[in-house]
Order: structure tokens, then sequence, then C-alpha cells
């Protein structure tokens, strides 16, 4: 259970509720701070995980799980700061939760869950800059102008790429449902 790769994705759980009290106090550098070991962090357990040969259910479960709460913390600082139309992130909300309600679903009819497909992962990527960037902005505004086109450029790629992934999800998920009856 407390191996390496595992011991990095509970450090980057550990990181959001200080990300999200540092952004809410008006901390928004440190946040950057923050926000960029998380996103270091996210690419350290997996590497490791790799080099170590430590692969473990945990860590297959952590993984996700800490994207998705890294994502939702992101979209809660850029809404509270209105950096970002509540179109944008309405969409990669309501694609989280029609794929949540899609896995509890699978689950009812005894499939365990979906494989993780490359389109989700390059749209989480892309989202994990994106979102980011446009806090940046907002906390180093001499440099507003490269931070909105890099949080912009990715955010757009990202929410594109989260979307239709949901969409080969669907597919994935009915292809299982048919060879399950």
């Amino acid at each position: 259970m407390f191996n390496v790769p595992n011991t990095i994705s509970f450090i980057r759980l550990f990181l959001i509720p200080i990300f999200l009290w540092t952004a809410l106090n008006n901390q928004l550098s440190l946040s950057c701070l923050i926000i960029f070991v998380a996103s270091f962090t996210d690419w350290l357990d997996g590497y490791a995980a790799r080099k170590l040969n430590q692969f473990t259910r945990l860590g297959q479960l952590l993984d996700p799980i800490s994207d998705r709460l890294y994502i939702i913390s992101l979209i809660f600082v850029i809404f509270y700061f209105d950096l970002a139309p509540i179109i944008v992130l309405l969409v990669i909300i309501f694609r989280e939760l029609i794929l949540s309600s899609l896995i509890f679903y699978l689950k009812t009819k005894g499939i365990t869950g979906l494989p993780v497909h490359y389109l989700g992962k390059m749209g989480a990527f892309c989202l994990q800059i994106g979102l980011p960037g446009l806090i940046f902005a907002e906390a180093f505004p001499s440099q507003d102008f490269i931070w909105q086109t890099i949080g912009w450029s990715f955010t757009i790629w990202g929410v594109f790429l989260y979307t239709f992934s949901a969409l080969k999800y669907f597919e994935h998920a009915k292809q299982l449902m048919s060879n399950n009856v």
C-alpha cells in the first residue's frame, strides 16, 4: 500500500486543500507554486511506478481520483476569481458527472470500470496546464498575456479532448455491455 508511487499520490491529494486554502486567501503566487508541485507529482508517481515496478490497485485508483479532485479544485478557484466563462467550467463538470454516472451504472451491471483512454488522458493533461495558466495570469499580471495564451490554448484543447473522450468511453461501455449480456 505505501510504496513510493502511492506516497507521491497521497502527497498530491494532500496538496489540494492547501492549494484551495492559499488561493481563497488571495495568496495566488503560493497557490501557483503548489500547482507546479502537484503537476510534477502527477508525472512523478507514474514514472516511479514504472521505474520501480510498483503497481498497485490503490495506485490505479489514486491517480484518476487525484486528477479529478485537482481539476475540480482548479475549476472552483477559476470560478471564484471569475477567470473563465461559466460555460467552459460547466462543460468540464458536466462531463465528469456524466462519466461518474456511467461508471456507477456499469458497476450495477457487474462491470468494474472502463480502461483509461488516451484522449481522456490528453484532455486531462491539457486541462492541468490550461486551467493553472488562467490562475497564473491572475497571479502574475505583468505576464498575463503569456499565461492567458498558454491557459486558453491548453484549456480549449483540453475541453475538446475531454468531451470527445467521453464519447469514446460511452462507445466502450456500450461494447462492454453487449459482451456482458
